[in-house]
C-alpha cells in the first residue's frame, strides 16, 4: 500500500477515534432505570448523558432507535422504532412512539448524538424487557394455605419437568405480604421485603427475574416462602406493634415463569392449586414485633427435586387483592452493607453485646455454634443504660429498654443442631446501633459472630460534600444515613416505631433526597401511592399509603402530593409525572378550597382554621421544646396558598389556561386573607404576638409580605436568632427554609453561625453527644432515625458549595446550571457534586492566602453561570490565563463566553467542560 494513503488512512482512525472519545452519549435509561427488567410502560421514556472532556460541547440532533434484536439495532435499522434525526439538544425522557411494544419481550435500544461540532457518535446498544402489559396476559392464580395464618410462615413448592434446553427464563412473581422467591434451592435475585408496600386493594407490585440460569433440563422445583408484611398485620401481646391490626386475610402468593426453548417453543408454569405447601421454620413474623426462626422445622431438602411432600397440603385458590398487578419499577430493598461491630462485650453469661459504632436500619446476621434446641434471643437498641444519647459500649453496659420498639421487638434463634449455623431475619427490619444477643438457657455460645445488615431501598448515591468544617461534614453523612434508614419502598418516619409513610416527613427532605439520591422511579412509586391513598372528598392522608403508620398531619402532610411532582418536573424534566397526576392534585386542591368552609371559622372561606381534630390539623412539628406549634391555621393556610400558586403554574405547563387563571385568583384571595388574619403590620409578626421563626419563614418564602414590610419581617427573624445565641427555633417544616431566607436576605455568616451551633438546639449537639444519624427531636428524645430534619444539606449544596437547583436560578433539567457559591467568613473550602439529569456537576472553592480558588465541571450539553464575589481591583485567571484584569473581561479562553462585574459580584457565563478559576489582587 502506498506510504502517503496508509499515513492518511492511520490519520482518519485517529481523529476518529479521538472524536468518539471526546463526545459520547452513555448513562442510558429507560424509565429512569439502567437495563431494567419488566418495563409495563406502553410508551417508556429514554434518557441518556453526553460525556466530552472538551469544552462548549452541545447537542444540535438525536436519533434513537429500538429493535427486537441486537442485530436490528447495530445495523442501525430500528426495525421497532426509528426516531429519524430530530433536532434537538433533548436528552431527558423521550417518550417512545413506535410499533406498540409486546409483553414479556427483550428489546434492544441506543441513540446517535450529533453535536455542535458536526460529528456524529452513536452509543453502545442497551436492554429493556417490558413486563406484562395486559391483566389478561396473567395466568397465573393467587395462590394461599387453607387454614388461617396468624403468625407462621408459609412455604410452598412446585415442581416441574423441562424436557427440552432452555434459552431464556422470566419469571414475574410477587405476593401480598412478603415472600422469598427461589428455583432449584436458590434464591432469584437479591431483593429482600419485597415487594414494596403499597394499598394491595388498588396496585400490588410484582418484580421480573432473568432466572434462565437458574433452570436445568429435568426436573425443577419452585418454592417461596411467605411473610405476613402489611398484608396481615395482627397485634400480639408481648410484642411491639403499632396502630391498628389490620388483617386482608392469609399472606398469597402468585408466579407467572415464561420459558422459551432454544428450538424457538414455550412454556409457562404458573402458580395454581397444584402446589403444595406448609408450616416453614418462620414460626413468628411481624412487621413491627419481629420474627422467630426453629430451624430444626427447615424441612430438609424441600427445594430440591424428589423431595416427598405428599404429607404437605394442597394450596387453596386467594382471593384477588383487588389491586392492579403493576411491575415494581424501582430500585428494590436490599441489604447494602454489612457492618462489623467496633465493640462488643459478655456482660454476665449468656449475654452479648455489640456496638456496630453506627445507628442504622435492617437487621443482624448471626453465624453461632451452640446446644441443638437452643434458643437465642437478638435484640437492638439505639441507646445503652437507657440513656439519652448513644455512646461507646463499655464492659458492664446494658441494652436500652425503655422504648417496646427496642425491648419488645426482637428475633429468636433456636439452632437444630451443634454445627455452625446462620440466621438473619427474613419479613422483619428496625432501627439500631447495638445489638444484644441472649441465650435462653443464660449458657454462652461455642461461638457467636454478629454483623448488622444495612437494608434499605438500594437506591444509587448521588450527591457528594465536603467541606473545611468537620461538623458540616459530619452533619451531611448522618443525613444521608438517616435518608438510608428511612426509604423502604417510601420514605419512612422511623424505622423502629411507626415505620410508616408520612408525607409531612417525606415532602420537606425530598429536595435533599434529590441531592444526595437517584430519587426519580422511587417519587414516582410514592406519588402512585399517594392517588391510590387519596379518599373520595379528595384528602390526602397524611400517610401514603396507609396501611403502616400512624395517622396525624395537616396540610403540610397532604401538600407533598402538589410539591413533589412539581419538583420533580424541575430537577427531572418529567412532564408526564404532572400530567398523570393532574386529575388527582386538581381534586386535593378543591378539598381544600371546601375546608375553608367547613372547618371551625368557616365564615373564613381562604383561612383553613382548626379542623377534624387535633391530629389532622397539625401545624409545625417538632420545634425546640415543643411538639406543636402555637397557630396551626398559619401552616395549613400558608400550604392552602402555597399549593394553589402552584397549581396555576402547573396547569400553565400543561396548557390549562382557564385553570391557571383560576387557581392564581384563587391563590390571590388566599394571600389577601392570610395578610388580613395573621399580620400584624406594627410588630411585623405573623400569626403570634412574639417572634415564631416558622411563620415569619413561612411569609418570606410564599412571597405573602407586602413589599414594604419585606425587611422588617426579615429583620425579626435575624434578631430572634441572635437573641437565641444563634440557635434555629423551627420544627420540621420552618428548618426546611430557615437557610434559604437568611442567604437571599444578605445573611450569610449568620446562616453559617446556625448550622454549626453545637449546643441545644442544633445538629451539632445531636452529633457531640454521640449520634450518628439525625433525631426527631431537638432534645434527643425518642427516635434516633429520622430523616425530616436533613434538609440542612440543601443549604450545603445550593448555596455553600453553590449548585442551585432547578428552584432557583438553574433551569429545568440543568439545562443551564447556576452556581453561585456562599462563602461565609470562617469557612475555609466547600466542594459539592451533583449527578443531574444532565450530568455530573462540581462546584468547589478553596481560600489560601490572598488566593480564592474555584473548581467547576460542568456536564456536556449544558451551559452555566458562575457568580463569585470579587472586589474591585481583583484579577481573575482560569488554568492559569488571565480572563479579567480588574476592570474588564479579556477574551480568548475557550469555553468562557463572557464576565461582567454586579454588585460586587463577578458572574461568569461558561459552556460545558471543566475549569479553574483564581481570583487575586493585583
Amino acid at each position: 500500500m502506498d506510504k502517503r494513503l496508509l499515513l492518511f488512512l492511520s490519520v482518519v482512525v485517529l481523529f476518529v477515534s479521538c472524536t468518539s472519545e471526546q463526545v459520547k452519549p452513555g448513562d442510558l435509561t429507560c424509565e429512569y432505570l439502567s437495563k431494567p427488567l419488566g418495563v409495563d410502560v406502553p410508551q417508556p421514556r429514554f434518557s441518556w448523558k453526553l460525556f466530552s472532556d472538551a469544552r462548549g460541547v452541545s447537542q444540535i440532533a438525536y436519533r434513537i432507535i429500538v429493535s427486537e434484536s441486537l442485530d436490528g439495532v447495530s445495523r442501525e435499522t430500528g426495525d421497532c422504532w426509528n426516531s429519524g434525526k430530530i433536532n434537538s439538544d433533548r436528552t431527558v425522557n423521550l417518550k417512545y412512539e413506535g410499533n406498540a411494544l409486546r409483553s414479556n419481550a427483550k428489546y434492544y435500544w441506543r441513540v446517535c448524538t450529533w453535536t455542535n461540532d458536526g460529528d456524529s457518535v452513536w452509543s453502545n446498544p442497551v436492554t429493556f424487557r417490558t413486563g406484562l402489559l395486559n391483566s389478561s396476559d396473567w395466568k397465573a392464580k393467587w395462590i394461599t394455605a387453607r387454614e388461617t395464618i396468624f403468625h407462621e410462615s408459609p412455604v410452598l413448592r412446585k415442581e416441574f419437568k423441562l424436557e427440552k434446553r432452555v434459552k431464556e427464563a422470566i419469571a414475574y412473581v410477587t405476593a401480598c405480604g412478603f415472600y422469598e422467591f427461589c428455583l432449584n434451592g436458590e434464591k432469584a435475585g437479591d431483593h429482600v421485603l419485597d415487594p414494596g408496600i403499597t394499598d394491595y386493594r388498588k396496585t400490588v407490585l410484582y418484580a421480573t427475574y432473568d432466572v434462565t440460569g437458574m433452570l436445568k433440563k429435568g426436573t425443577n422445583v419452585a418454592g417461596a416462602m411467605l411473610g405476613n408484611g402489611a398484608w396481615n398485620m395482627r397485634k400480639v401481646d408481648g410484642r411491639y406493634s403499632w396502630g391498628e391490626e389490620r388483617t386482608f386475610g392469609n399472606p398469597c402468593f402468585i408466579l407467572q415463569l415464561h420459558i422459551t426453548y432454544t428450538d424457538g417453543s414455550q412454556e409457562v408454569v404458573v402458580s395454581d392449586e397444584t402446589w403444595r405447601y406448609a408450616m416453614g421454620p418462620v414460626t413468628f413474623n411481624n412487621l413491627y414485633g419481629g420474627e422467630d426462626y426453629d430451624a430444626r422445622k427447615e424441612p430438609a431438602g424441600w427445594m430440591s427435586a424428589g423431595f416427598d411432600d405428599t404429607k404437605w397440603s394442597g394450596a387453596v385458590l386467594a382471593g384477588n387483592p383487588g389491586g392492579r398487578l403493576k411491575s415494581q419499577l424501582m430500585p428494590a430493598i436490599k441489604v447494602t452493607a454489612a457492618l462489623k461491630p467496633v465493640a462488643e462485650s459478655n456482660p454476665e453469661p449468656g449475654v452479648y453485646l455489640f456496638d456496630l459504632g453506627q445507628n442504622i436500619a435492617g437487621w443482624w446476621r448471626v453465624q453461632l455454634k451452640g446446644t441443638p434446641g437452643q434458643t437465642i434471643r437478638i435484640r437492638g437498641a439505639e441507646t445503652l443504660n437507657d440513656s439519652l444519647f448513644p455512646k461507646p459500649l463499655g464492659p458492664v453496659d446494658k441494652l436500652s429498654t425503655k422504648f417496646r420498639y427496642h425491648s419488645h421487638a426482637w428475633t429468636d434463634y433456636t439452632l437444630r443442631s451443634d454445627e455452625l449455623e446462620e440466621y438473619e431475619p427474613h419479613f422483619f427490619y428496625t432501627g439500631f446501633r447495638y445489638i444484644e444477643v441472649a441465650t435462653g438457657n443464660k449458657e454462652n455460645l461455642d461461638l457467636l459472630r454478629v454483623e448488622g445488615c444495612v437494608v434499605r431501598s438500594a437506591l444509587e448515591e448521588n450527591g457528594t460534600f465536603e467541606s473545611s468544617d468537620s461538623l458540616l461534614n459530619r452533619i451531611h453523612v448522618a443525613g444521608q444515613w438517616s435518608q438510608m434508614g428511612n426509604t423502604f419502598s417510601y420514605p419512612t418516619d422511623c424505622p423502629h416505631r411507626e415505620k410508616g409513610a408520612y408525607n409531612g416527613d417525606g415532602q420537606v427532605i425530598a429536595e435533599t433526597a434529590m441531592h444526595d439520591f437517584r430519587m426519580a422511579s422511587f417519587y414516582t412509586k410514592w406519588l402512585n401511592d399517594m392517588r391510590d391513598s387519596q379518599e373520595e372528598n379528595g384528602r390526602i392522608p397524611n400517610t401514603s399509603p396507609t396501611l403502616v403508620g400512624g395517622m396525624g398531619g395537616g396540610v403540610a402532610w397532604g401538600s407533598a402530593y402538589i410539591l413533589i411532582p412539581w419538583w420533580m418536573n424541575h430537577y427531572y424534566q418529567d412532564i408526564r409525572i404532572l400530567e398523570d397526576h393532574y386529575p388527582a392534585m386538581r381534586k386535593y386542591l378543591f378539598y381544600l378550597k371546601s375546608l375553608g368552609a367547613q372547618d371551625e371559622k368557616p365564615d373564613e372561606p381562604f383561612i383553613i382554621n382548626y379542623f377534624d381534630g387535633y391530629w389532622y390539623s397539625l401545624g409545625e412539628w417538632c420545634s425546640p421544646g415543643r411538639n406543636d406549634c402555637p397557630n396551626h391555621a398559619v401552616v395549613n393556610t400558608f400550604y392552602y396558598y402555597y399549593n394553589t400558586r402552584l397549581m396555576s403554574k402547573i396547569a400553565e405547563a400543561l396548557g390549562k389556561k382557564g385553570d391557571a387563571w383560576y387557581f392564581s385568583t384563587l391563590s390571590d384571595s388566599i394571600k389577601q386573607a392570610f395578610n388580613e388574619k395573621f399580620f400584624d403590620p406594627q410588630t411585623h409578626l405573623y400569626g403570634t404576638n412574639e417572634v415564631y421563626q416558622t411563620y415569619q419563614l413561612l411569609a418570606l418564602v410564599g412571597d405573602l409580605v407586602p413589599e414594604e414590610h419585606r425587611q422588617p419581617v426579615f429583620n425579626t427573624i435575624v434578631e430572634d436568632l441572635k437573641n437565641r445565641d444563634n440557635h434555629l427555633n423551627t420544627g420540621i417544616i420552618g428548618t426546611k427554609y430557615l437557610w434559604p431566607v437568611l442567604v437571599n436576605g444578605g445573611e450569610e455568616n449568620l446562616a453559617f453561625e446556625v448550622a454549626t451551633r453545637a449546643t441545644y438546639p442544633s445538629y451539632g449537639y445531636w452529633l457531640k453527644n454521640g449520634s450518628t444519624t439525625l433525631l426527631e427531636e431537638w432534645s434527643g428524645a425518642h427516635s434516633h432515625n429520622h430523616q425530616m430534619f436533613g434538609s440542612v444539606s440543601e443549604y450545603f449544596y445550593k448555596y455553600l458549595a453553590g449548585i442551585q437547583s432547578p428552584m432557583e436560578n438553574t433551569s429545568a433539567g440543568y439545562k443551564h446550571i447556576h452556581l453561585q457559591p456562599v462563602v461565609p467568613d470562617s469557612l475555609q473550602s466547600a466542594e459539592a457534586s451533583v449527578e443531574t439529569v444532565a450530568g455530573k456537576v462540581v462546584s468547589g472553592w478553596r481560600k489560601e492566602a490572598g488566593l480564592f480558588r474555584y473548581r467547576v465541571s460542568l456536564p456536556a450539553n449544558t451551559t452555566g453561570t458562575v457568580v463569585i464575589p470579587a472586589s474591585p481591583g481583583f484579577i481573575l485567571t482560569e488554568g492559569g490565563t488571565r480572563v479579567w484584569n480588574g476592570e474588564s473581561y479579556l477574551k480568548g479562553v475557550h469555553g468562557i463566553k463572557q464576565i461582567e462585574s454586579n454588585n460586587g459580584n463577578l458572574e461568569i457565563t461558561l459552556g460545558s467542560g471543566n475549569y479553574t478559576f483564581e481570583l487575586k489582587a493585583l
